[in-house]
């Protein structure tokens, strides 16, 4: 068994225990799990159970896990005729498929219909997410999930429709060539060597084989991204072609999603059908028609030179207020700056907003709760909230991260609110620590911090401590998803040197922890990119007086090293306007972020 992408599930004595129709069924909490977990994994699920649909389906959502299965079959059918319609709805290989079932006879059923699947009986159940066929790929913002939801709802669009052609005539396809592999290069790397039913050549590159190719002058190389009136699947397929001698396809290759869509074929016609050698197995077949319901759409690369031409680079900016030495730099370079950096209120307060914490909270917290905030809070006001970042106003989004590394989180014991403050040098709850603080305020002419104000906040809150690296990553996934995704996230680390400020006590080891928990995150997510400061902070005399602030040339380096990375993004960036989502609620990294905070009040409260 290698490489599962779809698991399909029995309900009763398997999902849950008990039978749904007769005595009642008990969740296996351990299985909701598991769906989620795959899910976050890019492995999808789904259901084919002999019950009835609205009882199911009501027990799933009570549950929690509804939205989790994709192309559910529950009916009183036998289950190889079910299962074999999931997999053809899925547009997925039987062999890239599991079905898991604690009746024998529904595994060899399903084993008929459908001859390359998968079985096991639910004793398996426990080893999945360890087996290596489940690995799947990192997936927090459940993309595929939701390229599969796009498919569900074209299904049942296309019952209304008297044909399948008419449906495509309907469906207003556009396609759209991007020529920017460089920018890409990861994804080439997927479609080349993780795909097989419209993989036409199969001719399998590494990452340095990529690299060679996209050097080669005698090749025109364009990925290929698709868009209807369902949503936008994203970069679907590529192509290698050179036509001054051979007229001869290298690559050509697309996704499973866009299966029955005519893409390839519109490709190969838009080409002039050119010479291509086929490697069988190939999903769909090739002829010199030309579908006429398919629109080619402006390039990425023709929008982008549009655009340069009439307007500067929008850039935001978020993060420490010292780092705007390093955008003086960028002001006279065609760059559009905006900054949202920690400022002063109105009691005289600094107020850092660009925890990520709560960037988050500033969308899911309830106004109620934001008001607590601004009227009970001496470093937060009415502003503390508010943030562009999750809007589609700029071309690139520029992120320093080092709140998440520097400060304490104190957690409301009642409300659920999380309120990010202060470094390595005091605890806010800790006695101990009171009479340093106040007079610490008090020589800085901060107000709002008195022993009344501390007692008070040491009822109310309990400090849980820094971010773990683990909800940082989490947290790192709802930015970049929330974030357009055509906006491209380029993230300032923290540097690796000796902090001159004793007080900072262990800030080092913390900047190296958190510094490869954003790596692991830099190398998994879609459209991000690191300013590296380990690679330009190389010693100690370039601090000045904390582990966060550098000198004057530093900056300078920073800027510079900054630009390369925004012409690099900015020149692959597809400048398409995306809605914020304002589902929040349906949301799954919302939910997840929520009940990360509730199942930490519990254990509190224990």
């Amino acid at each position: 068994m290698e490489n599962i992408k779809l698991v399909i599930w029995d309900l009763d004595e398997t999902f849950w225990k008990g039978t749904l129709s007769e005595e009642g069924v008990e969740m296996i909490t351990e299985n909701i799990a598991i769906i989620k977990e795959l899910s976050e994994r890019g492995i999808m699920n789904s259901v084919a159970s002999k019950n009835n649909y609205s009882d199911a389906s009501k027990k799933l959502e009570e549950m929690g896990v509804w939205e989790y299965f994709i192309f559910p079959a529950i009916e009183w059918s036998p289950k190889g005729d079910l299962i074999k319609r999931i997999i053809s709805n899925c547009q997925l290989r039987e062999e890239n498929v599991l079905f898991i079932d604690d009746n024998h006879l529904n595994l060899r059923e399903a084993k008929f219909y459908s001859p390359k699947i998968f079985t096991a009986e639910p004793s398996f159940i426990k080893d999945i997410l360890l087996h290596h066929a489940f690995k799947g790929k990192p997936d927090g913002g459940l993309t595929r999930l939701k390229q599969y939801r796009i498919l569900e709802q074209k299904n049942t669009e296309s019952k209304k429709f008297a044909s399948n052609l008419d449906f495509l005539n309907h469906s207003q396809i556009k396609i759209e060539l991007i020529y920017d592999i460089e920018a890409n290069k990861k994804r080439l790397h997927e479609l080349l060597n993780r795909t097989n039913q419209l993989n036409f050549t199969k001719l399998r590159l590494s990452e340095d084989e990529i690299d060679a190719l996209v050097l080669r002058q005698d090749l025109e190389l364009a990925l290929v991204r698709v868009t209807d009136r369902f949503g936008d699947y994203g970069i679907v397929g590529f192509y290698a072609i050179e036509k001054k001698t051979e007229n001869l396809l290298y690559h050509f290759v697309f996704s499973c999603r866009i299966i029955n869509l005519g893409v390839p074929q519109y490709i190969y016609a838009m080409l002039g059908f050119p010479k291509l050698s086929i490697v069988p197995e190939v999903a769909e077949r090739l002829d010199h028609s030309k579908p006429d319901w398919i629109e080619l759409a402006e390039t990425s690369q023709a929008i982008q030179q549009k655009e340069n031409n009439s307007d500067n680079i929008k850039i935001l900016f978020k993060g420490g207020c010292d780092l705007s030495q390093m955008l003086f730099y960028l002001k006279d370079k065609k760059f559009s700056i905006q900054e949202e950096t920690n400022y002063v209120s109105a009691n005289g307060n600094p107020i850092h907003q660009e925890h990520t914490n709560v960037l988050i909270d500033g969308l899911v917290l309830s106004p109620d709760k934001k008001k607590w905030v601004e009227d009970h809070i001496p470093f937060a006001d009415k502003d503390f909230y508010k943030s562009s970042i999750f809007t589609d106003k700029y071309d690139s989004l520029i992120y320093s991260v080092l709140m998440d590394y520097s400060q304490d989180r104190y957690l409301h014991k009642k409300l659920n609110v999380m309120l990010p403050f202060g470094g390595y040098d005091y605890d806010l709850t800790n006695e101990s620590d009171q009479e340093r603080i106040i007079g610490f305020m008090k020589k800085r002419r901060i107000h709002g911090f008195s022993d009344v104000f501390l007692k008070w906040f040491s009822e109310e809150f309990i400090n849980i401590g820094k971010i773990s690296p683990e909800d940082f990553l989490k947290n790192l996934m709802i930015i970049r998803e929330k974030v357009p995704s055509n906006i491209p996230i380029i993230f300032v680390n923290g540097v690796e040197q000796e902090s001159p400020d004793i007080s900072e006590n262990g800030a080092l080891d913390r900047h190296i922890l958190m510094n490869e928990a954003l790596d692991r995150f830099i190398e998994e997510a879609n459209n991000v990119f690191l300013l590296d400061l380990r690679q330009l902070v190389k010693d100690q005399s370039q601090l000045t007086d904390n582990i966060r602030h550098y000198r004057r040339e530093t900056y300078k380096l920073m800027a510079l090293e900054l630009m390369k990375i925004i012409k690099k993004t900015s020149d692959g960036t597809i400048k398409v306007k995306i809605r914020l989502a304002t589902r929040i609620k349906d949301n799954w990294a919302f939910r997840t972020y929520q009940k990360l905070y509730t199942g930490l009040l519990k254990k509190l409260q224990k």
